[in-house]
């Protein structure tokens, strides 16, 4: 009986935590949705990049840019239904303009932005999901887009 009870519990946790069949990347718990001023100091994100939590009041515009972005801005974003999708310019072995791309076809939900502190070359955030990747795969970046896109605790239209 006691297998059974945390066999249903176990099954229960890995449902919430989105880690079904057919899921990318890893889910997050929810660090919340409190805005805060700029600069203000906040506990550490419990992922990198963040994926939920402590944000300022104005998101970043949808786009691509050349500058990176401070987390604080990009949760906003994600806050929103959106995705973020960041590049290690060292790192990455492909053409930034695939990337513009994407964004184009997802201009009212995506942000393109480098970061240089990632350990990998590219790394797609949604509310409380990350996705990394090795290589610039553009099947896998829409499939994470579209399936992860206006699952938010705010949504606004595409």
């Amino acid at each position: 009986m006691g297998a059974v009870l945390l066999a249903l519990g176990g099954g229960a946790w890995w449902a919430r935590s989105g880690g079904g069949a057919g899921e990318l990347g890893q889910t997050f718990p929810n660090q919340g949705q409190q805005h805060i001023a700029f600069g203000a100091q906040h506990p550490p994100y419990n992922s990198f990049p963040a994926t939920s939590g402590w944000h300022y009041v104005r998101p970043q515009p949808w786009g691509t840019f050349v500058y990176e972005i401070a987390p604080e801005t990009l949760v906003h974003n994600l806050e929103h239904g959106g995705v973020v999708i960041q590049y290690n310019p060292s790192l990455l072995k492909g053409d930034v303009a695939k990337l513009e791309d994407i964004q184009r076809r997802f201009p009212n939900k995506t942000v393109v932005a480098p970061d240089s502190k990632l350990e990998v070359p590219l790394a797609l955030t949604a509310w409380r999901r990350l996705y990394t990747l090795d290589t610039l795969a553009e099947a896998k970046i829409v499939d994470f887009i579209e399936r992860y896109k206006n699952r938010a605790p705010e949504r606004f239209p595409d």
